[in-house]
This record gives C-alpha cells, structure tokens and sequence, in this order.
C-alpha cells in the first residue's frame, strides 16, 4: 500500500489526540434512549482476505485484521450478546480474542459501538478504543438520532481525526472522514494480501442514507471525498461490516469451493464495483418519494432540486 501518510502506532495516536480538544462524558444525556434488545441470529464467521475475518450476526458484523502483532477490530458490534458471539467467533477462526490491541468504531451509531464495553472489561482489557472525534463528542452531549442509546463507550483513547493512519503489525489503517451516514462517520483503508498477492482494501463506513437532502447531498459528498483516496491507494479489493447472509456465503464458496470472490477487483473496476452501489444508495433515497422537508426560520419548505436522474 502506499505510504502518503505518516503511521503511527495506536499507543502514538492516542497521545496524540488528546491533546487536542474534546468533550467530556456526559452520564445522562436528555435524549438518550434505551437499548433496543432483538434476538441474536448469529452467523458462522469467515475468512474474506488472506488475514482478514468477518463476524457477525443478521443485524452487523465485525472485521478483524491479524496484523502478525495482534488484531484490529472494526466496530464492535450491536450488544453484549453479539460482543459475547464475536469472541465465540475468533476461537472459532483460530484467533486469540484477547489479542485484539486496537478496536475501531466506524461511526457512533449503537450497532457499532454497543459491544466495545463488553469487549473491554471481559476480554481484551488492554485494546485501545478509536472514534472520530465528532463522533466522540456527540455521545458526549445530548443525542440527536435514534440510533444513539445506552450503553455508551465512557471513554475513547483515540479520536480519530481525518488521515490519521495507524500502523499495527504489517497493517496500515487509514482513517477517512466520511459524514452523511452519521456526522462522525470515518472510513478505511488497508493493507492485506489474497493469495499471498498484496491488496488494498477499501471500507465504506456507513451504509443507509438518510431521507432528507442535507444529509443525503454530505453522504453524496463523502462518497466521492472517499474516492480521492482509494485512487490514490489504488484500492483493488472491498468489504463492509453490514452484509447480507447470501453475499457472505459468496465469499466464503471462494474459500470452499474456488468461485471468484466477490469484494475483488482491479483499482481500475472499484469505483464501479464498489462505489457506485452507495451512489446507487443516494439516488434511490432522493426519489424514494420520502424525503423530509425542513423548514427555514420563516416557516417555508426548503429543499434541494432534484438532479437529472442518470
């Protein structure tokens, strides 16, 4: 992968990142609300890359990079019980759980952030947490979405502001500012191998677009902010934590049965193969039919024009 950022370790980063500015936890937030319990349909995890695992359940999963000097953890999952499943999961795949050095929340949504204090008290008690620092600063205060609940992390080592790139083992993970899906939304890229050939990974981190125009135009945004880097790190291989059973099962009939895996591509097909779907996401949200109009001071609708469908 190329090198354009200087890493650094996630011990580094998180001396680094405090000493900027941040907010501190705030127990009671006035609209945070309850935890929404729903029953665990577990998958069985697998293998995506050559160093690389997915794990999860129907609702969210997880990725797990082996860096050779310990594991990076993306997101964390929904609960304790996915939290719980996860590590069931590691073992499974041959991997020490409390070898996890550094866990990585994509955004500040509960189903990536909701098993980190699981994490954290019960199996990898040393692992230092990352969050962007917006992200970090609005579970601080007073959530503003519904997809912010108890329990909250009460503390993140790092705050991820946009490029940091953290080196672990023989991984390098760059951290992208990508808000739309959430205001604190970052995205990643990565090293990893297939097949014992080098590949950079791409990962969008957040999937749903929200239904009114000044968060679908910054998700819009982002995709193609994203796009700037992926070119850059010639990205030629793609995952996501949010997938679907039957995709996951594509990729692991490439494992099984030598079908071609879906998350490759040459640098030259990503933004087709992979881009283009979130693209595909925003266009369908903005003539979905249910856009939510906001209101300007004196009361009028405001919007934003519809482009010319493509």
């Amino acid at each position: 992968m190329k090198k354009l950022f200087t890493a650094v370790s996630p011990e580094e980063a998180a001396v680094l990142s405090v000493k900027r500015p941040f907010l501190p936890f705030q127990s009671d937030p006035a609209v945070s609300k309850l935890p929404k319990n729903s029953p665990l349909q577990p998958i069985a995890p697998l293998k995506v890359f050559d160093n690389v695992y997915w794990m999860g359940s129907k609702a969210v999963g997880v990725l797990i990079i082996d860096t050779g000097e310990g594991l990076i953890m993306i997101d964390s999952g929904s609960n304790d019980a996915e939290a719980d499943h996860i590590v069931k999961s590691c073992r499974e795949m041959g991997l020490d759980p409390a070898a996890i050095r550094l866990i990585v929340i994509s955004h500040e949504h509960y189903d990536h952030y909701g098993g980190l204090t699981r994490l954290q008290k019960t199996v990898c008690p040393d692992a230092l947490s990352a969050m962007s620092r917006t992200g970090w600063n609005l579970l601080s205060t007073v959530p503003t979405e519904f997809a912010f609940v108890q329990p909250r992390p009460q503390k993140i080592d790092i705050l991820m502001d946009d490029c940091l790139c953290m080196k672990t083992g023989n991984t390098e993970l760059l951290c992208i500012s990508t808000p739309g899906h959430s205001a604190g939304c970052m995205s990643f890229i990565f090293n990893s191998s297939f097949h014992g050939k080098e590949i950079s990974v791409g990962v969008m981190g957040g999937s749903a677009v929200w239904p009114n125009f000044p968060e679908a135009r910054l998700y819009e945004n982002s995709i193609e902010y994203f796009r700037l880097f992926t070119d850059l790190y010639a990205c030629n291989a793609f995952s996501a934590v949010h997938q679907s059973e039957e995709e996951l099962n594509r990729v692991r009939d490439h494992w099984e049965k030598g079908t071609v895996h879906p998350w490759i591509c040459t640098a030259e097909e990503f933004n087709q193969a992979y881009l283009q779907g979130f693209r595909k996401k925003v266009t369908d949200t903005i003539y979905s039919g249910k856009m939510q109009p906001y209101l300007m001071p004196d009361g009028r609708e405001e919007g934003s024009p519809l482009p010319e469908r493509k």
